[in-house]
C-alpha cells in the first residue's frame, strides 16, 4: 500500500512540476497580450466617448428650434387642430433620442405651421441651426455605431485575456502549493494520508472537509 502510494505521489508531483515549468512562459505571453489589449481597448473607449460627447451636444443643439415657440405663438393659431399638432410636434422634437429621419419629418411639419401664420425671422434662424445640427448628427451616427462595435470587440478580447491570465496565475499558485504538499509527503511519509484514507473509507470526513469545518468554527467564534 505504501509503495503504491509513493508511486502515485511521484506521478502527481511530476505532473505538478511540469505545470510549474510550463506556466510561467504562458503567463508571460498572455500578460503581454493582455497589456496590448488594454491599450487598444482604452484607445477605442476614448474614441467612442469622444463621439458620444459630440452626439450629445448635437442632440441638445438641434432642439433649439422648439425654444422660440412659446404660448404667445400658439395663441396665434386659430385652428384648434393646428394648436394640437403644434403641441405634439414640439413634444416629438424634444425627444432626445429621436432618429435623424423622424426629427427631419417633424421639423418640416413645424415649418409649414409657422409659415402659415407669420414670417418669424427668429424661428427661421433657429430652424437653420436645428437643421444643421441634425444633419451633422446624421453624418456622425455611422462613425459612432462603428466605434461602439469596435469597442465591444476589443473590450471582449481584453476581458477574455484578463480571465485567462487570472486563471493561469491561479493555476500556477495552486500547482506550487500542491507540489510542496506532495513533496512533503514524500519526505515525511504517508502515515497521515493513510489515516485520512481509512477514515474516508469508513464513512468519515476527508481532511479537506475537516479543515473546512474548523475554519467555519473559527469564523463562528470570531462572530
Amino acid at each position: 500500500m505504501a509503495v503504491r502510494t509513493e508511486v502515485l505521489t511521484k506521478l502527481i508531483l511530476h505532473k505538478r512540476e511540469r505545470i510549474i515549468q510550463s506556466l510561467p512562459e504562458l503567463i508571460s505571453q498572455t500578460g503581454d497580450e493582455k497589456h496590448t489589449a488594454e491599450k487598444i481597448a482604452r484607445k477605442a473607449r476614448r474614441n467612442k466617448e469622444n463621439l458620444e460627447s459630440k452626439i450629445t451636444k448635437l442632440k441638445t443643439e438641434r432642439k433649439v428650434v422648439t425654444q422660440g415657440l412659446n404660448d404667445d405663438f400658439s395663441e396665434n393659431l386659430t385652428n384648434k387642430e393646428q394648436q394640437l399638432e403644434l403641441s405634439q410636434l414640439l413634444e416629438a422634437l424634444s425627444v432626445v433620442n429621436s432618429s435623424v429621419e423622424e426629427f427631419n419629418k417633424n421639423l418640416e411639419k413645424l415649418t409649414e405651421i409657422v409659415e402659415s401664420v407669420e414670417s418669424n425671422d427668429n424661428f427661421f434662424a433657429k430652424l437653420k441651426q436645428s437643421s444643421k445640427a441634425n444633419a451633422a448628427l446624421g453624418e456622425l451616427d455611422p462613425d459612432y455605431l462603428t466605434s461602439v462595435q469596435e469597442w465591444n470587440e476589443v473590450e471582449g478580447n481584453r476581458r477574455k485575456l484578463e480571465s485567462r491570465f487570472t486563471k493561469l496565475s491561479s493555476s500556477l499558485t495552486e500547482s506550487k502549493t500542491a507540489a510542496e504538499f506532495w513533496q512533503s509527503r514524500l519526505n515525511d511519509g504517508f502515515e497521515e494520508l493513510l489515516i485520512d484514507a481509512k477514515r474516508v473509507a469508513d464513512g468519515g470526513p476527508s481532511s479537506r472537509q475537516i479543515n473546512r469545518m474548523n475554519r467555519n468554527k473559527n469564523l463562528n467564534k470570531g462572530a
